[in-house]
């Protein structure tokens, strides 16, 4: 058995495992044959796909294989990838609903993002040509519509905690993939939102 930094155990010839409540020695593997020899001097040919969904299955000697990070949570992204992400989500609901502050916010619509008079597209050619003169770089509407799918606020509700306010450790799902969009620009979303 060898284990690589920060990987799952391997099994090989030699290795020491648990299976069953018992623990086995690998003497020999063949295709998806893996053949044990217990400790009373018997042995078990047992399928690797078998052997390795036993729920007592394990590797002996080996480190527990770290847990996956989990991107995209957005309390773990740095502060400037935050306060993007949160700008994002703002133009983003502009766009959709005309409202910084999303559908039933206080407020006035843009001329150039209400919704009764312009496009979809319209409006998200508009808010590429402001954010372009606010100095975000040359944006383009394929990049708003991008941000604007990965960001979707019309997923389920969860009410954000006011600016600077108290989070109890949760932020509403669309900031969350706003964070991971603008962590991961290459990223696609297959999601789409009216």
């Amino acid at each position: 058995m060898s284990a690589r930094r920060n990987a799952r155990p391997v099994v090989k010839v030699g290795a020491r495992v648990q299976f069953r409540g018992v623990t086995w020695q690998v003497v020999a593997l063949s295709g998806q044959d893996i053949r044990l020899a217990g400790p009373d001097g018997g042995g078990q040919a047992v399928l690797a796909g078998h052997l390795f969904a036993d729920p007592s299955f394990t590797v002996i000697g080996a480190d527990a294989p770290q847990a996956a990070p989990q991107w995209g949570l957005f309390e773990t992204a740095p502060a400037t990838a935050r306060e993007k992400a949160l700008a994002w989500q703002r133009h983003v609901r502009e766009v959709e609903c005309g409202l910084t502050g999303g559908p039933g916010s206080q407020g006035t619509v843009r001329p150039q993002y209400d919704p009764q008079r312009h496009t979809l597209a319209e409006r998200e050619q508009a808010k590429a040509e402001e954010l372009t003169a606010l100095g975000f770089g040359r944006v383009a509407r394929t990049t708003v519509q991008r941000m604007r799918l990965a960001c979707s606020t019309t997923a389920p509700p969860v009410l954000p905690a006011p600016p600077g306010g108290p989070t109890n450790g949760s932020s509403p799902p669309s900031v969350k993939r706003c964070a991971a969009a603008v962590a991961a620009p290459a990223a696609r979303s297959t999601a789409c939102s009216r």
